[in-house]
């Protein structure tokens, strides 16, 4: 697919910050049936310790693979991972049990920018060294959405992201990767790139966000909307289980962002994507999308996780009726430079207001009367990761941010709390 051109024939310009990838097809049919995976079936004997106790804390991150520099993702796994032994490393809440998985939030794996470099494409030496490798350590199970990166296609399957992706996350059976020349641990059975995850205390709905500007769930050219359609029918039977799960929905591209180059970052209507002509090519940020998902659906997440841009946000949404919804962009797990929130889409740096403050929004963006969107805290200087522990008992989610890695002070004495939030679940306020 090429992408299109100006008049003249010229290759259109684009704001310097705007992602240059484009629409790529799933290469497997949707399962016919769409039943979750659960923990039970990965993890039995975990299943049952969270079943017993009703609490559950997991790790969650995204963006974490480098081609050259393996260092900072190297230790958010190493700081991770001491978690599953100790709770307690790192400070943070006495609620949080050693965590049950790591739910990544995509961009496993990067390529070599240097196009002289022959292995500088091979998905599979990137896979063995940026994510096998580095959580070799990690002593959990791991699942899985594809970001940006690991959504790109080509037509040599040793550089196509979108097939290792599948054969390292969406096989039909668990089996020793091709991928993996460091240890034993085994590919995941996910059924597709947007799936559901269930545990006896929280679904995860997963969403494949693409490989284009902002990120779209459907086929700018097209009109079936599949995905849409799975999401709204999955939200629906998630709220007729009426079992008073915890619902978490996790996408790669941010739904909404402080950030100063969001206005032209969450615009899915810049960049090479072919479309069909306006108005029906005019395409809906993410964030309008799932507020039409959430309304036709009748069913609310209760935490949005999402990653993308390369440092931690924690912004609240709140509804007119004064009902809370934490969203988390979490993409600080180890692809360097760290971005800074200030930084515009020409590269200038604004000074930003300090928090809380309203939210960035793309053109076409919108929030319903008596809505608001505020970043109340992020951190753009260090490395890290969120964990979040589900309270069935006190009805909570606790949510943390730890610092892990900070490339200026590499010494320095980390992991460490550096944010947290505790969701009320019944009124669904934060504090």
């Amino acid at each position: 697919m090429q992408p299109p051109t100006a008049a003249g024939g010229a290759t259109p310009s684009y704001p310097p910050c705007v992602e240059h990838g484009i629409w790529t097809p799933i290469p497997a049919a949707p399962p016919s049936d769409a039943r979750s995976l659960t923990l039970r079936e990965i993890d039995p004997d975990e299943s049952h310790t969270v079943k017993q106790r009703g609490v559950m804390t997991f790790h969650t991150v995204g963006c974490s693979g480098d081609f050259k520099d393996h260092v900072p993702g190297l230790q958010v796994a190493k700081a991770m991972a001491a978690q599953i032994s100790d709770p307690r490393a790192g400070g943070g809440s006495s609620a949080a049990v050693a965590a049950s998985f790591l739910y990544h939030l995509g961009d496993l794996v990067y390529k070599d920018e240097d196009p002289s470099d022959p292995d500088g494409k091979d998905q599979a030496l990137m896979y063995n060294s940026e994510f096998y490798a580095q959580y070799t350590s990690y002593g959990r199970n791991i699942f899985a959405i594809a970001g940006n990166h690991d959504s790109k296609s080509s037509d040599r399957k040793k550089k196509s992201a979108i097939v290792h992706f599948l054969q390292n996350f969406c096989g039909s059976k668990r089996e020793a990767s091709p991928d993996n020349r460091t240890d034993k641990r085994l590919t995941m059975i996910q059924h597709y790139p947007y799936w559901l995850f269930e545990t006896s205390v929280a679904y995860v709905v997963g969403l494949h966000t693409n490989d284009i500007n902002g990120g779209q769930l459907d086929d700018p050219m097209g009109t079936a909307n599949l995905q849409y359609r799975w999401l709204v029918k999955t939200l629906k039977e998630i709220k007729g289980a009426a079992n008073g799960k915890v619902v978490f929905l996790a996408l790669h591209y941010p739904p909404y962002s402080g950030a100063a180059n969001f206005a032209e970052r969450g615009d899915p209507n810049l960049g090479p994507t072919p479309r069909r002509p306006p108005p029906a090519g005019v395409l809906q940020p993410l964030g309008n999308i799932l507020q039409q998902a959430f309304h036709e659906s009748g069913q609310y997440p209760d935490v949005v996780l999402s990653a993308h841009a390369h440092l931690y946000q924690r912004i609240i949404y709140t509804y007119a009726n004064g009902w809370q919804i934490p969203y988390i962009i979490a993409g600080s797990g180890g692809h360097a430079p760290v971005e800074k929130l200030s930084k515009t889409c020409s590269g200038e740096m604004i000074t930003l207001p300090n928090v809380p403050f309203d939210v960035v929004l793309s053109l076409g963006a919108a929030l319903p009367k008596g809505d608001s969107a505020k970043v109340v805290a992020y951190n753009d200087k260090e490395f890290g990761f969120v964990r979040l522990t589900v309270d069935i008992n006190e009805k909570t989610v606790i949510g943390e941010f730890f610092a892990a890695y900070d490339p200026s002070n590499p010494g320095a004495a980390l992991p460490a709390l550096s944010d947290s939030f505790t969701l009320r679940l019944q009124k669904h306020t934060i504090d």
